[in-house]
C-alpha cells in the first residue's frame, strides 16, 4: 500500500469547524462544510459548531447546534460560550467567516489562545461598518486566511453520464484543498 508522503508527516488532530451554516441549510458554504468534515474526518477528530437545530449527521464527526431561534446578541453569546468549551479541546479552530461566526470565534480564541485558520467560503462583501470591522480583525488575528475552494460538486444529472475527467478533476481540486488546509493547519 503507498502512503501519502503529505498524510505521513501530518499528525493526527483535533479540529473544530465554527460556521454558520451546516446541512439542511443548502448554501454552499453548507455543502462545503459537510464536505470538508467528511475528508478530514479521515485522518483527523473533527467537531462543528454551527447554528441551527437538526444537523445532518457525518460519520465520524461530532457536531453540536446553537439555535437560530435566539435573538442576535444571545445567540451570539451562547455561540461564544458553546466555542469556549469545544476550543480547549481542539488544537486548530477553522473559522467559516461571517460576522456571527467571526466575533465569537475571535473572543474564543483569543481567550484560550488557540490557533485558528480563517476560510473565506463567503465572498460576499459586508455592508455595513460593524461588519467590515468584524471582518479586518478577525483576518488580523488569524493565523492564515484561505480563500481558495474546490472545484463545485459536478451536478449528477439522469441519463447523462459523469466524464472521468470531471470526477477526476473534482476530486484533485478537494485533495489540494484539504492539503492547504493540513499545511495551514500544522504550520499554524
Amino acid at each position: 500500500m503507498q502512503v501519502d508522503s503529505h498524510n505521513a508527516r501530518l499528525e493526527m488532530m483535533k479540529i473544530l469547524i465554527a460556521t454558520a451554516l451546516f446541512p439542511p441549510d443548502v448554501a454552499p458554504v453548507a455543502v462545503y462544510t459537510k464536505e470538508l468534515a467528511q475528508r478530514l474526518a479521515t485522518t483527523h477528530e473533527v467537531h462543528i459548531l454551527a447554528y441551527g437545530r437538526f444537523p445532518e449527521q457525518v460519520p465520524g464527526v461530532a457536531i453540536t447546534t446553537v439555535s437560530k431561534r435566539h435573538p442576535l446578541p444571545t445567540r451570539l453569546v451562547l455561540f461564544l460560550i458553546a466555542l469556549m468549551r469545544h476550543a480547549r479541546h481542539a488544537d486548530r479552530i477553522v473559522i467559516e467567516n461571517g460576522a456571527s461566526v467571526e466575533l465569537p470565534a475571535l473572543f474564543a480564541a483569543l481567550l484560550t489562545q488557540k490557533p485558528y485558520i480563517l476560510h473565506r467560503g463567503d465572498r460576499t462583501v459586508p455592508t455595513s461598518r460593524m461588519r467590515v470591522l468584524i471582518e479586518r480583525v478577525a483576518q488580523r488575528y488569524a493565523r492564515r486566511i484561505i480563500i481558495n475552494l474546490p472545484t463545485p460538486r459536478p451536478e449528477r444529472l439522469p441519463f447523462a453520464a459523469l466524464t472521468e475527467e470531471t470526477e477526476t478533476s473534482y476530486e484533485r481540486s478537494w485533495q489540494a484543498h484539504i492539503r492547504e488546509l493540513e499545511d495551514a493547519l500544522a504550520y499554524a
